[in-house]
């Protein structure tokens, strides 16, 4: 995915610039994920105007290190071209800056077709300079994507760079911390962590691969499914034993809110609107599901699935229109209408299947399932909700989680038995890569963008 830059302007001292006037628009079909960022050179840096001018005129070229601040404006979704939401604005000061620049991360379908263009205000409010931002290799962006990989009875993370599929880096938790789970924040900067061992959410830091928070549970609560708010403000946390979901605020990184779930329901997986107004909850051991107002963080609906049904993971199609449910004990996937809350098709799967969890394509077309039992991934074609193909894994695989790159290319998923990583290629649906990490890898995410 590429980045558009502008490069490092220097602020001029006649006809200074005051403010930058940045907009963003997507010209493509496809929506799209924008991180604004404006940066500027560290205070504490020798790399100044003057030492620059002082060496210049010297015989001597030994050069001079420097180092750039990274400011996040915005991070931003582009509607496709035509609609609204397509085209993004925004205005930052930058007078006290002696240097400056504009860089913009781009990621998701529609990210190749991104434009922007910067003008240069003078304290007058008058256009002194207009800057058509360029986009450099889309492997910058590429590279900087990663897996994180939950290794259960290792109490550790594995860290995998998606444009190699190698491992790039190892988070050691505290023993016996049992990592199981795992939701990254939209910007990609923080990594949440449910630890089945210790009780606790470990935070880690995307860019120094580091725990820097920890939130612990009252006594008694053991945390499972973790999910962020698409606004990422918030993150939500499931707990077995003692039933809520624990809200957290992201800034203070403190619990807000405990919001109580019915005795013994065992809640399994929690998914998003895109527009991050409600989240669907599945409520195993109820054989239903439970709608949450995120304005409110409170239950607003219950609502029951066939008789029998064991829901086990939720996910909700990019378009907000579907919530796709799979069931571990009738085996099958269910359709339900987001709009009216009621199931419009029921996908049968093969005998002792097991569906453990479900991801859905950026743009909505597939459905993947990871069935445990008959280590293998169910591809659903979402336009007629029946199977396309079914991707064979080894015997005694355990398929445990899965997950989806932001372009859709290729797809995760975590074998418990073996200890590694299985990735697909979704355009061939074949298996194109095994990546090893660390014991019983039992949850998987990976960053939508990096902006730190």
């Amino acid at each position: 995915m590429p980045i558009l830059d502008s490069g490092l302007l220097i602020n001029r001292k006649h006809k200074r610039t005051a403010v930058l006037n940045l907009t963003v628009m997507n010209m493509g079909r496809q929506p799209a994920v924008a991180g604004i960022q404006v940066y500027t050179l560290n205070k504490e840096s020798s790399l100044t105007d003057e030492s620059l001018a002082d060496k210049g005129s010297g015989m001597q070229h030994e050069g001079l290190y420097g180092s750039l601040i990274l400011h996040t404006l915005k991070l931003i979704t582009l509607k496709p071209l035509g609609q609204n939401e397509s085209v993004f604005a925004i205005s930052h000061e930058v007078s006290e800056l002696e240097m400056f620049g504009v860089r913009i991360v781009t990621n998701g379908l529609g990210a190749g077709d991104v434009r922007s263009l910067l003008v240069e205000l003078g304290e007058d409010g008058t256009s002194i300079g207009e800057h058509q931002l360029n986009a450099e290799s889309a492997n910058l962006v590429d590279e900087q994507m990663l897996a994180y990989v939950a290794n259960h009875t290792q109490h550790t993370l594995s860290v995998i760079q998606t444009s190699t599929l190698t491992q790039v880096a190892t988070v050691v938790l505290p023993p016996g911390s049992g990592p199981r789970l795992l939701a990254i924040t939209p910007d990609g900067a923080l990594v949440y962590v449910t630890c089945q061992g210790d009780k606790t959410i470990k935070v880690i830091d995307s860019f120094t691969q580091t725990v820097i928070a920890e939130i612990i549970l009252p006594v008694g609560a053991v945390p499972f499914a973790v999910a962020v708010s698409p606004h990422g403000n918030k993150a939500y946390v499931s707990t077995l034993l003692e039933e809520y979901v624990v809200v957290i605020d992201i800034a203070t990184q403190t619990i807000s809110k405990f919001i109580p779930l019915p005795k013994g329901c065992d809640c399994s997986s929690i998914a998003f609107t895109p527009d991050g107004r409600y989240a669907y909850l599945c409520l195993i051991n109820k054989g239903s599901m439970a709608m949450l107002d995120t304005m409110t963080d409170s239950i607003i609906q219950t609502f029951k699935l066939p008789s029998g049904c064991l829901p086990s993971a939720v996910v909700i199609s990019p378009n907000g229109a579907f919530v796709y449910v799979t069931d571990i004990h009738l085996e099958k996937v269910y359709v339900i209408r987001l709009a009216t809350n009621t199931i419009i098709a029921s996908i049968k799967l093969d005998v002792n299947s097991d569906p453990q969890n479900l991801v859905v394509t950026p743009d909505g077309a597939l459905l993947y399932v990871a069935c445990r039992g008959g280590d293998e991934i169910v591809v659903i074609n979402t336009s007629r909700n029946e199977k396309l193909t079914t991707i064979d894994l080894p015997e005694g695989s355990n398929l445990s989680d899965i997950a989806v790159s932001a372009d859709g290319a290729k797809i995760y998923v975590t074998v418990l038995t073996f200890g590694y990583v299985a990735v697909i290629d979704v355009q061939s649906q074949l298996p194109i890569a095994i990546l090893p990490t660390g014991s019983f890898p039992s949850g998987i995410a990976i960053t939508p963008i990096l902006l730190n």
